[in-house]
């Protein structure tokens, strides 16, 4: 282990100096509207309000320019999403660490509009986007504030030399906000593990996300998962995009027991069998209380449990974001953002 951590704080050491040399040659060729958009970002005040949530539409839709995305809209997750007052986790997969941020501007504007067209204008979770920390500091300081702003939050994302200090500092104002349904969580759950195309997504899935869960749920009543799958099109088709975004699933605790709602699982033919076989015995319930061989998973070994089921359902929201961009495309049903 101690191998392989000197190795990933060498390596980053060499990944943290190229994106200072990136970002500043970025800086230099960066246009005069986009400098005067960061300055300003970089000066408001991120608190719920309509000049906010207008601002933040601004910035979502300027990052997601000339997209257009073949997404469920027809399923108005969403809009179902935006009549509630809990705060929520959203999961991407991280197919493409050059287009996924586009992507999720993309998805953040569908949000922002859900919201606006609820009456949420001042009462919505702000968004915190989880990200590695040599991200924002390697951007100049009026830049790096800007993207705070609209809710970035760094920590520090090695996979065996991370500094636990430095994210339970980041985490904890997070869990407090989401707790009180003041925020909304963005991650990535693959993380640094997204370049480990010979592992499946369950492999590359770590399990962070699971574990934060699962300390909420001694707080929170329940916490609700959105997964959202990102495609890309490839040939003719670059230019098209896929977006799935699932259904919440639902993880709630009562004493020593965790219960989940199937999420996808029973609408897609991508579930694989076994989560099947589970959630047809239960399918009569609406939520169905966690077990290993029909015993139920005490709260201090469940996070290996919410893992998997997280992994599962954005798998399938990933091969149908793939399906959406790989069938005959009608114009009329994409969306230009």
């Amino acid at each position: 282990m101690n191998i392989y951590a000197s190795s990933e704080k060498g390596f980053q050491k060499i990944e943290y100096s190229l994106r200072i040399i990136v970002n500043k040659l970025a800086d230099l060729l960066e246009s005069k509207k986009t400098k005067m958009i960061t300055k300003n970002i970089a000066q408001i005040t991120p608190e719920p309000g309509e000049k906010y949530l207008a601002q933040l539409e601004e910035i979502s839709r300027f990052f997601s320019t000339k997209k257009t995305i073949d997404v469920n809209t027809e399923d108005k997750i969403f809009e179902k999403i935006a009549q509630k007052n809990d705060s929520l986790i959203f999961i991407m997969n991280h197919s493409n660490q050059s287009k996924d941020p586009s992507m999720l501007a993309v998805l953040n504007t569908l949000l922002v509009q859900a919201y606006k067209s609820a009456g949420k204008v001042n009462n919505f979770p702000l968004p915190k986007i989880i990200l590695n920390q040599d991200i924002l500091k390697a951007m100049n300081p009026t830049k790096r504030r800007a993207f705070e702003n609209f809710g970035a939050v760094g920590i520090d994302a090695n996979i065996y030399s991370g500094d636990k200090n430095v994210n339970a500092r980041a985490f904890l104002p997070l869990i407090k906000d989401f707790v009180r349904n003041k925020s909304n969580i963005f991650i990535f759950p693959e993380g640094k593990l997204s370049v480990r195309r010979d592992l499946d997504l369950n492999a590359r899935f770590q399990i962070g996300i699971a574990e934060l869960i699962n300390k909420v749920l001694g707080v929170k009543k329940n916490v609700s998962v959105v997964p959202v799958g990102f495609a890309y099109g490839k040939g003719a088709s670059k230019t098209l995009t896929g977006m799935h975004i699932g259904e919440p699933i639902i993880f709630s605790r009562e004493g020593e027991n965790t219960t989940t709602t199937c999420g996808n699982i029973l609408k897609s033919k991508f579930a694989t069998e076994e989560f099947k076989k589970f959630f047809e015995k239960h399918k009569d319930k609406a939520e169905v209380q966690i077990t290993n061989e029909g015993i139920p998973v005490k709260k201090d070994e469940i996070s290996e449990y919410i893992k998997n089921i997280l992994s599962e359902n954005l798998e399938i929201c990933s091969k149908e974001a793939e399906k959406r961009i790989e069938r005959p495309i009608d114009i009329n049903e994409v969306i230009e953002v």
